[in-house]
């Protein structure tokens, strides 16, 4: 580290980076239940038990109980707070980050928690860890057990985010070097030092946590957490089944909820909803051909959507306006912009005969069939938007394509109209606004945001950008949404999350 001087990335970090363990809403008296299992039913089941390969919500939510990152983002909200690392620094030049471990952290299996296992993760996965981390850390140095410091290519704010994810959770060393089999359903390894450990995974049906005795992590009366004896996860891939199983109390909480069963489990005396924050955003994206290329078209067609119409029949209401393509609390999110484009069918026609086009145009609108939790009724929603595009003339063929096929052509330009969705894996902008213009601004500021770690210079690109995107119309926001939790009511203090999945530490279960 000779040749750097360090600056804190910011004062909130610090502040946080003094508490033990970052707590939900202090309980009352006397304090949650402790012990129970808890039956969590989901979509599918697991793909391994491998963080580092994660990327699916199932395997997510199963390895965000198992194993902990060096970062984490605070319950129910996007601020990063600390871990297994209690504090963090970064160089003025931004490509060196320096994090300083908990101390007195051990793994399921017993081994200890230090620099040397923490580093040994990311080697390891330098050729497949998400985000593109693996070409962009140049190296890892460990100068004592408690020490790492990653110097990387370029300067990459966006860093700390990629950090704070259930995928770059921190696996025992131990079990690593045992091989592939480890992550697989034949497992006796799969140590992490999250509050619970492995127990065991009959592939297809379930996946059954237990509580980890040692955990570090105590709650804001100092109990020792988790509260729970035990966590099982089952696979149940029809959403009415999910409701039926949590009715019936073969489960006590159900993920993966759609807007068609929100209205049955609300009407349940005996069932709840939990709304997350939301993390994604659909839009509607545009070609380079004609008329496409001309802003008064677009523009048009922002004017002509019925957005709250549409997030009552395809959303059950369990949606929000876009006014931009950010969502709310993240960092460079502007709350100036109250609306992207009212709707006004007059004005959208207005717009169109300035454009060149007084008596419409025929074109396609694409979609993807595959349903989201930012799009649940794809088809619903395209026809919907045609349905409003022909009140302004504009004919429309609704067409729908595979996701990927469908994303390639997009990229290229080649799509006229098409919906789409973004859900982001890490609490940062740049997940939203990297790819959304080809506007040489736009880019640029894109650019020099993803290089700055000072938050509230960070925070003005982003509404630079934003800005821009809705002068230009390059994309017109649509909607935020979050698929919900459904829960019996003796499930307390569990704090939804936006991404990332839920932590069931302070999870305790009620008579």
């Amino acid at each position: 580290m000779s040749g750097h001087r360090l600056v804190p990335l910011a004062l909130a970090s610090l502040i946080a980076a003094c508490v033990a363990m970052p707590t939900s809403a202090t309980p009352s008296p006397p304090g949650p239940l402790s012990g129970g299992t808890l039956t969590v039913a989901q979509a599918s089941d697991i793909v391994s038990l491998d963080p580092w390969t994660a990327s699916d919500p199932a395997t997510l939510a199963v390895v965000r109980q198992i194993y902990e990152p060096l970062v984490d983002l605070e319950p129910g909200g996007f601020r990063i707070i600390p871990k297994l690392a209690e504090r963090w620094l970064v160089s003025l030049d931004g490509r060196v980050w320096t994090f300083q471990l908990r101390q007195g952290v051990h793994f399921h299996d017993g081994t200890a928690l230090d620099a040397a296992a923490v580093a040994f993760n990311f080697e390891r996965a330098q050729g497949f860890a998400r985000f593109d981390l693996g070409s962009l850390i140049a190296s890892i140095a460990t100068p004592d057990s408690r020490t790492v410091v990653f110097t990387l290519r370029a300067a990459y704010a966006p860093f700390l985010a990629s950090l704070a994810t259930p995928s770059f959770g921190i696996v025992s060393p131990t079990c690593l070097r045992q091989g592939p089999a480890w992550g697989t359903p034949a497992t006796r390894c799969a140590a992490g030092t999250g509050p619970f450990r492995f127990e065991s995974w009959v592939a297809g049906d379930r996946i059954t946590l237990a509580r980890n005795e040692s955990y570090w992590g105590r709650d804001a009366a100092g109990r020792a957490l988790p509260y729970l004896d035990a966590i099982t996860f089952r696979a149940i891939r029809d959403e009415a089944t999910r409701v039926a199983e949590l009715r019936g109390a073969g489960v006590q909480l159900a993920l993966d909820i759609g807007p068609a069963s929100t209205a049955a489990v609300r009407a349940d005396p005996n069932l709840a909803i939990r709304g997350r924050p939301s993390y994604d955003v659909s839009f509607l994206g545009f070609g380079t051909a004609k008329p496409f290329d001309v802003p008064e078209v677009r523009r048009a067609i922002a004017l002509a959507v019925d957005r709250a119409a549409i997030i009552q029949t395809a959303y059950a209401g369990d949606a929000r306006a876009a006014t931009q393509l950010l969502p709310p609390g993240v960092l460079g999110y502007d709350d100036t912009i109250t609306e992207f484009a009212k709707y006004d069918t007059a004005a959208a026609k207005k717009a169109l005969a300035d454009a060149g086009y007084p008596n419409g145009f025929a074109t396609e609108l694409y979609y993807s069939p595959a349903a989201t939790s930012a799009l649940p009724d794809p088809r619903r929603i395209a026809d919907a938007i045609a349905a409003d595009l022909v009140k302004i003339g504009i004919t429309v063929d609704v067409r729908t394509e595979a996701a990927a096929t469908l994303g390639a052509r997009s990229r290229s330009g080649d799509v006229p109209l098409w919906l789409g969705d973004r859900i982001a894996e890490r609490a940062d902008a740049d997940e939203f606004l990297s790819a959304v213009s080809s506007n040489a601004v736009v880019q640029e500021l894109v650019r020099r945001a993803r290089a700055e770690n000072d938050t509230s210079k960070r925070s003005e690109l982003y509404k630079q950008v934003t800005k821009l995107v809705q002068q230009d119309v390059a994309r017109v926001p649509l909607f935020h949404a979050a698929p919900p939790l459904a829960l019996v009511l003796k499930v307390n203090g569990l704090v939804p999350q936006p991404i990332t999945r839920e932590s069931f530490a302070t999870v305790s279960l009620g008579r």
